[in-house]
């Protein structure tokens, strides 16, 4: 397993992670924040197969989810189908968080959906336990409802 930061030319391997209603106005909106320096997006690979992402952002106009040099948020943790239940999550989280760390980051913000009971016990077995918001928002059309939850180093 290799994890890396995708370039703009490997954001089309993000449809096989996830079903996007517009798909080009994700790789056009996703291409924007890399640039910029404002997010970016970790590739978990086997055998040169993109099977999971987790992407980490560094600022925000919210500083609830990231602070420049300091919080980042984590966010589109996903890990494709057919390899949930191997491990692999916590090996790509814990991959990244130990990257953003060595960079100086010491808080680390994730926004766990109600249901989603498999996200909710890896991140509190990775120490994010603290609730610090409920948040409401629309991406694609689609509404999401969500605890941001907090760990700090």
């Amino acid at each position: 397993m290799t994890v890396k930061p995708l370039n703009t030319e490997e954001l089309y391997l993000l449809k096989d992670l996830f079903s996007y209603n517009d798909p080009e106005e994700m790789i056009q909106s996703n291409s924007q924040k890399i640039e910029s320096g404002e997010i970016d997006i970790f590739g978990l690979f086997s055998n040169k197969v993109l099977i999971g992402e987790l992407r980490a952002m560094y600022s925000n106009s919210d500083e609830r989810f990231a602070q420049k040099g300091k919080r980042a948020y984590l966010y589109a943790f996903r890990i494709h189908e057919n390899h949930q239940g191997e491990g692999l999550g916590k090996q790509l989280l814990k991959y990244v968080v130990d990257n953003l760390s060595q960079n100086g980051y010491t808080e680390f913000t994730v926004g766990v959906e109600d249901e989603n009971e498999r996200a909710k016990h890896i991140y509190q077995s990775f120490g994010f336990n603290i609730i610090i918001a409920r948040i409401q928002e629309e991406y694609q059309g689609e509404r999401y409802e969500y605890n941001l939850y907090l760990k700090s180093i």
